[in-house]
């Protein structure tokens, strides 16, 4: 059979259809529901999201991998990134050397000053000079007793290696910056500008990206007023962005980050310079409750943070939020690099976003957005008030379970087995989207028995099932035992059954039918059973005479906040 030299068209026997013509039949599957609050959304930076991207929402050049502005990535040929993996004294020497001899590439050092030099000694026993040691953005003692003990240990400095956490924010970087190059540690990173602690206070990912360009150029200046080198001092900076559960946006943030810092260095007068990246798994986004989902949690950060070009990579433990993490937390966070670094090879490609045009566009999106704000840091403007902002907003959507936290605030198991672990002293900086479900559960817990509350849910299965299962999760959030049934036929039998049940509190379940007919009788049957609180799990409707309404889109917290209240808890 010959084959035919003629080009193949896949699409030649169609019409080209355009954004209109797409957009005329989405509007028609809508049935007159808006196209913008259905399918578009927006990000805490006001950035929108739209259903649909083509090649006209990206416009300009993205460069070629390790060529400015980077935003391929800081590397020609791309290639593995650095697992760098997190210990203290409290995760002691064993499970470090665990990590190591487990695949680990890195070690990032959690310590304070009033760590001493031989306790210092006794956690990097063992310890090969070859491994990378980094610092923890931390205090300057802790600098000083890692030069001690590669001294102590005959480190030559040429060949030390890992970085030593400064705080281009600290007043006396430039001398300390000064000190460390003067001694000849050519191979040790004197910096970290530290985005994550914005990241965890709340903020947005423009504002992490531009706080991290305002103290990346505090830091430069510090140089400068040093009399250093400012591109020396660009090549032994790194910075410390957070990967959370939106892999998109953590894409497009480490994409942007590099464009950004390669135009700030350009700025200043030298060569357009790479950003040295490292990414850490968001400690906002983990839980104390079923702690399990976690590793899902990490697992999309580090594979956005790996997609997105970081060259450092530490993921956090499941249990971290919990307390001291243990051999299995450690194992599994290192695993998770490693998997996807040597199984999935997602270090053998370059850029992997690269093309997407959502990828393309969001970047962009971001690095305008960015450099906006940038600009106004520098002549004035507040962050902090920008990053509260942000974190009332996204607090309200946890609130709303708009952002829904699988396992705390959807889907919560009351019969999970409790995790304990040798507690870690909070950390004042991070503010966990957990927390205030996790509160009320802690509440509920501390009661002398399970709190209960009553479905009094209304026809057969077949009607109320769609509400009395929602009613059941949301009021599970908050540590309450939903008290379920059959149904019943009429309100003096729903009323009966919530007596006999002991229940303190009712809720009330069923279809908009049912309820246009026997809801305000129902509830009104309830009260005079004695039940002093009736929910309905509905909209709001004052003819039915329930105390309060739990429904999609509703205060979820503030709604259990009332329950709690009303059980005394």
């Amino acid at each position: 059979m010959a084959v035919s030299d003629a080009v193949m068209s896949l699409a030649g026997d169609f019409d080209l259809a355009g954004r209109d013509q797409w957009r005329e039949l989405v509007e028609q599957v809508l049935r007159g529901a808006p196209f913008d609050k259905k399918l578009v959304s927006t990000t805490y930076d006001g950035i929108r999201i739209q259903p649909l991207y083509t090649g006209a929402d990206h416009v300009g050049d993205t460069g070629l991998p390790g060529v400015a502005p980077f935003t391929r990535g800081s590397k020609v040929a791309g290639g593995p990134w650095q697992v760098r993996q997190a210990h203290s004294r409290a995760t002691g020497n064993s499970a470090l050397l665990d990590d190591l001899s487990g695949g680990a590439d890195a070690i990032e050092l959690h310590i304070d000053g009033e760590t001493s030099l031989e306790e210092l000694d006794d956690l990097l026993d063992g310890v090969p000079t070859s491994v990378p040691i980094m610092l923890a953005p931390g205090s300057e003692a802790a600098i000083w007793h890692l030069v001690s003990l590669w001294d102590n240990r005959g480190v030559a400095r040429d060949k030390a290696l890992g970085g030593f956490g400064m705080d281009p924010r600290d007043p006396s970087v430039a001398e300390a910056v000064a000190n460390t190059l003067n001694r000849n540690y050519r191979n040790v990173l004197v910096a970290v500008v530290n985005g994550a602690r914005l990241a965890d206070q709340g903020a947005s990912e423009a504002q992490e990206l531009a706080g991290s360009l305002a103290d990346g150029v505090a830091y430069l200046r510090a140089c400068e007023q040093a009399g250093l080198d400012l591109a020396s001092a660009a090549d032994r900076l790194e910075f410390r962005y957070a990967a959370g559960t939106d892999q998109f946006l953590t894409i497009a943030k480490l994409r942007a980050a590099r464009r950004l810092w390669a135009r700030v260095t350009q700025a200043c007068g030298i060569e357009p310079a790479s950003q040295r990246q490292h990414a850490v798994t968001a400690s906002a986004m983990m839980s104390r409750r079923d702690p399990w989902v976690n590793m899902i949690r990490t697992t999309v950060a580090c594979f956005a943070a790996a997609a997105g070009g970081a060259d450092a990579i530490t993921v956090n433990s499941y249990d971290v939020a919990i307390g001291v993490p243990d051999s299995l937390g450690l194992r599994i966070a290192r695993n998770t690099q490693l998997l996807l670094r040597e199984e999935s090879h997602i270090d053998q490609v370059i850029d992997p976003a690269g093309g997407s045009y959502y990828a393309e566009s969001l970047t962009d999106a971001l690095a305008a957005t960015a450099w906006d704000l940038f600009q106004e840091l520098e002549a004035g403007a507040d962050l902090n008030e920008r990053i509260e902002a942000a974190h009332v907003a996204r607090s309200r959507d946890v609130a709303t379970r708009r952002l829904p936290l699988t396992g705390v605030s959807e889907f919560p198991d009351l019969d999970e087995p409790v995790v304990e672990r040798p507690p870690l002293e909070p950390d004042p900086g991070v503010r966990r989207l957990a927390e205030p479900f996790e509160s009320l559960r802690d509440a509920a817990d501390a009661a002398p028995g399970r709190p209960t509350a009553f479905l009094a849910s209304l026809g057969p299965a077949a009607v109320h099932t769609a509400r009395s299962a929602f009613a059941a999760n949301l009021l599970a959030a908050g540590g309450i035992h939903p008290v379920a049934n059959e149904g019943y036929n009429t309100a003096d039998q729903a009323a009966q059954a919530w007596a006999d049940s002991g229940s303190p509190i009712a809720v009330v379940c069923s279809s908009d039918e049912m309820y246009q007919e026997h809801a305000a009788a129902t509830v009104a049957a309830l009260k005079e059973a004695g039940c002093g609180y009736v929910l309905l799990a509905g909209r709001a409707d004052d003819s039915w005479g329930a105390d309060g309404y739990i429904y999609m889109g509703c205060d979820v917290l503030a709604s259990l906040e009332a329950v709690h209240e009303r059980l005394e808890l």
